[in-house]
């Protein structure tokens, strides 16, 4: 396969909340890439804990992140990883050479293993060792926080709480920075946000990373993974923590240390690298937040996103399609990939125009025997699924409101947790009957009745459903 490595090219590895188990079960049903990392990834944590990672993340029911986080800490942070290495092995085998590979947070071990620096089990290793650092420790029942700010006015509403352990933790663009530290700052901290009309969303992690909470779990992190040798990198990884490049002569444990504590500004590396050229930013994970925030950050200068597992299971093969088109994978399709790629292009249409056949032949519709359905004739698409269709309006509302998409959990109440006023809603339900081909809300319709992001879900849901019924 002709090699296509472009300085232009960025991939990109998330971090914590970077995984939908609908999209991974997608993935692994049609790449052989997913299911071979996976399996390294059981080796160790069957070694590990007993437990096999793949019969949690690739059960038969695909888990949702919030499942993850409710059972034992490594097996969420082991399925980001595991999701982020897989999607890019995916990419490599389709020709993908990227210049420069870049990790947020938890994503940086899987971009150092992308890069050659570790093998998929010694990433899986330096990730179990990252989790178990944290246990014993008194974390205050510390947790993470999106704030609707940057990171300057972000600090000031730090520095007024006035506690040591409390501190701003990632700077993804100039209108969301994160906060981390012990629950009752936190909770200050929020109300101090709300009081000013800044929103402020609790983040699926499960620790307070990149503040002081985490200091006393960095020596023994550092001892766990000493042993663990490093390599040359084989593509420069940037770091958006050390605000630089990897070196050979860098200590890789310390560093990796470090990372609990010291903050991630992805925004500053994002411009860092585009000012070098890079042009096109590939996630290689699930959710498409790096995205966002890399457009959040470039706004106004040239630059294109490739969500490689958006939220409702299409799989890999749409971003494929994309980056083929863009020219940055070879024109011609690997022999075993050939018909998936076929069929994610064409496949709903050829569905369609087969249940019309089958309807016209059991008597449900009539259609002269020498009428054609061509090509410009409208075509009834595929019913969408209930976990499809709450991944779109994940990803609709977190893009609307500039939020990650963590934050839209089903239990999440819209205004009185997240600020989003009556009249916002309503222009995001509007956008949504809009997006769907759905009629307006009636007269009878009360916003008060679906005031969390799963009730809106639900309630969207139900209307295609009877939509799809009055259409039979």
């Amino acid at each position: 396969m002709v090699e296509h490595r472009s300085s232009s090219v960025v991939a990109l590895f998330p971090g914590q909340g970077g995984f939908d188990g609908v999209a991974l079960a997608t993935a692994a049903a049609r790449h052989q890439e997913v299911r071979a990392v996976f399996e390294a990834l059981d080796e160790v944590s069957l070694a590990e804990t007993g437990r096999a990672l793949s019969s949690v993340a690739l059960a038969d029911e695909p888990p949702t992140l919030a499942s993850l986080l409710a059972d034992e800490p490594w097996v969420s942070q082991l399925a980001i990883y595991g999701t982020a290495v897989a999607v890019h092995r995916v990419l490599h085998a389709h020709g993908l050479r990227p210049g420069v590979l870049m990790g947020h947070s938890l994503g940086e071990i899987a971009a150092l293993v992308a890069a050659g620096v570790y093998t998929v089990a010694e990433g899986a290793k330096i990730v179990f060792a990252r989790v178990n650092a944290l246990r014993g420790l008194d974390l205050c029942d510390g947790y993470m926080a999106a704030v609707s700010a940057d990171a300057r006015k972000t600090r000031l509403l730090v520095d007024v709480v006035e506690n040591e352990h409390l501190a701003v933790a990632v700077e993804n663009h100039d209108r969301q920075t994160v906060v981390s530290g012990p629950a009752d700052a936190m909770d200050t901290l929020g109300r101090a946000a709300k009081a000013l009309g800044v929103s402020f969303a609790k983040l699926d992690s499960p620790a307070p990373f990149h503040g002081p909470l985490m200091r006393s779990a960095a020596d023994a992190f550092t001892a766990a993974v000493r042993g663990i040798a490093a390599r040359p990198a084989e593509v420069p990884v940037y770091s958006p923590i050390l605000n630089r490049a990897y070196t050979e002569t860098d200590d890789m444990p310390a560093l990796l240390a470090s990372h609990l504590v010291a903050p991630v500004k992805f925004g500053a590396a994002v411009r860092a690298v585009h000012a070098d050229g890079a042009r096109h930013f590939v996630e290689c994970g699930a959710r498409a937040t790096l995205s966002k925030s890399v457009s959040a950050t470039l706004d106004g200068s040239a630059h294109t996103t490739v969500a490689c597992l958006p939220d409702g299971g299409t799989g890999i093969e749409p971003a494929l399609g994309t980056l083929r088109a863009a020219g940055l994978l070879p024109t011609t399709v690997p022999a075993d990939d050939e018909f998936d790629a076929f069929w994610s292009a064409h496949g709903p249409k050829i569905i369609s125009k087969v249940r019309q056949e089958l309807e016209a032949r059991n008597g449900f519709a009539e259609l002269p025997s020498d009428t054609a359905v061509t090509e410009d004739a409208p075509i009834l698409s595929a019913p969408l699924g209930h976990d499809e269709v709450a991944g779109q309006l994940r990803e609709l509302y977190a893009e609307a409101l500039e939020y990650p998409v963590e934050v839209f959990t089903d239990e999440v109440e819209l205004e009185a947790e997240l600020g989003i006023d009556s009249v916002k809603q309503i222009e995001l339900l509007t956008r949504v009957s809009e997006e769907y081909g759905l009629q307006q809300q009636g007269s009878g319709f009360r916003l008060a009745e679906y005031d969390t992001m799963g009730k809106v879900i639900g309630h969207t849901v139900r209307r295609l459903a009877d939509r799809e019924s009055a259409d039979v």
